[in-house]
């Protein structure tokens, strides 16, 4: 047996164990990340199911109170022409 052969095997497994423990490290990290995201895509869900309840709620509004063709205002005062010109 060539004396070199065992100090290779021992170079070979060593960094073999280096990369998987590399590995493992980014694994761990990444799964860690990936809940970060899937948290963070949770609450952008729900934030965004909320604003399109409110846009389907004043969408209906419209449609509901534009009967005449004109946009009602709702409990917003009217300055009289008079008061813009001054």
């Amino acid at each position: 047996m060539e004396p070199f052969v065992p100090v290779l095997a021992a170079i070979v497994t060593a960094s073999s164990a280096v990369v998987v423990a590399l590995i493992h490290k980014f694994r761990k990290e990444n799964h860690k990340d990936h809940a970060m995201v899937m948290t963070v895509l949770d609450r952008v869900s729900n934030t965004m199911d909320r604003v399109e309840g409110k846009v389907d709620s004043h969408l209906q509004w419209h449609i509901e109170e534009t009967g005449n063709g004109r946009v009602p205002r709702r409990g917003k005062a009217r300055a009289s022409k008079a008061t813009k010109l001054k």
